[in-house]
């Protein structure tokens, strides 16, 4: 790759600093040159980050505006993601955009017509899909090995208070609660793995002193395979991370007539057969050992998942081969 792309980044809220790690690891071919920032008491957060040579600004206008700016990064509230990506789409910048993609389908839609029209790349940030566990996960899916799936489960777990006046409490700036926050990531990874659904219905719980929007959700759903599905979130169990002797953040499960295969945040990626072990042997670490009804770890990669989604954005950009699985389109 060549000619070194110029990044600017719209917004430098939490998970800024994640990004920024993506960033470090393609500096050979790209340099985050500009930050578009509304509060000035965050500016030695981001020079600390990129360095004092950042441009820092306070209207993310006035870095689309600049001619040497290749792309940006959307890192801000739900409810910005549209509006900021048609006016990047309109100065010529590639995006790529943090999940969610924006708050319903009608704004999802003027973002993909804003940079077709355009002529610009579109990429969301669905990290789940370049973390190398939910990767292992999908390759043993898409092998066949497990046959036919009947089930699938899939649980997304916090502790969240968000505190007064966070973007993350409103339910208009979120586009919902809990479920658009975080269980996206089970939703969107459970159409990866598994194809489009069939019917859906979903209950929730709304708890007023932890933010506006639902608290805990439990979607069920039949897919177009037949197969049923379960995605829960529950922000209110200290069962999740940061816990000693947790239970788990996060937990995929697949049950399939010919085997079984789960991911559990902290522990990786494991897969069962109730047969003939031989087609899971390659794909699990030990498979010497691997025998018939027995758990084992499934190979992965050692990766960090925001890493991964940067580096591979970039390559995009470049033109070079990437593994972007995240166009905002049905993939």
């Amino acid at each position: 790759m060549t000619n070194k792309l110029h990044i600017g980044i719209i917004g430098a809220g939490n998970i800024f600093s994640e990004h920024m790690s993506g960033f470090r690891q393609c500096a050979d071919y790209c340099s985050v040159v500009a930050v578009a920032k509304a509060h000035p008491a965050d500016s030695e957060a981001v020079r600390r980050e990129l360095g004092a040579d950042v441009v820092i600004v306070r209207d993310y206008r006035e870095l689309l505006a600049r001619p040497d700016i290749d792309a940006v990064e959307i890192l801000l509230p739900h409810d910005l993601h549209m509006p900021v990506t048609i006016d990047a789409a309109r100065a010529g910048k590639h995006v790529l955009v943090e999940k969610v993609m924006a708050r319903n389908i009608y704004e999802c839609d003027r973002m993909i017509e804003a940079c077709e029209q355009a002529g610009v790349t579109l990429t969301v940030a669905h990290d789940r899909r370049y973390q190398p566990d939910w990767m292992a996960f999908k390759r043993v899916i898409d092998s066949g090995i497990l046959g036919e799936i009947y089930c699938w489960k899939l649980e997304h777990n916090q502790d969240v208070v968000t505190p007064p006046g966070n973007w993350i409490r409103s339910r208009d700036a979120l586009g919902g609660g809990a479920i658009m926050s975080c269980l996206t990531h089970q939703l969107d990874g459970l159409r990866w793995f598994a194809g489009e659904v069939e019917s859906v219905a979903c209950m929730c719980k709304v708890i007023p002193s932890r933010m506006e929007g639902e608290t805990i959700g439990a979607v069920t759903a039949e897919l177009r395979s037949g197969a049923l599905a379960q995605i829960t979130i529950n922000w209110a169990t200290r069962s999740g991370w940061g816990v000693p002797n947790k239970l788990w953040g996060e937990f995929n499960h697949a049950t399939g007539s010919k085997g079984e295969l789960y991911y559990q945040d902290g522990k990786g990626t494991f897969l069962m057969l109730h047969g003939n072990p031989e087609p899971g042997r390659a794909f699990v670490e030990d498979g010497e050992h691997f025998t018939e009804n027995m758990f084992m770890k499934v190979h992965s990669g050692n990766w960090l998942k925001l890493d991964r989604c940067v580096t591979e954005w970039v390559k995009l950009l470049h033109g070079e081969p990437s593994d972007i699985t995240t166009t905002g389109r049905v993939t």
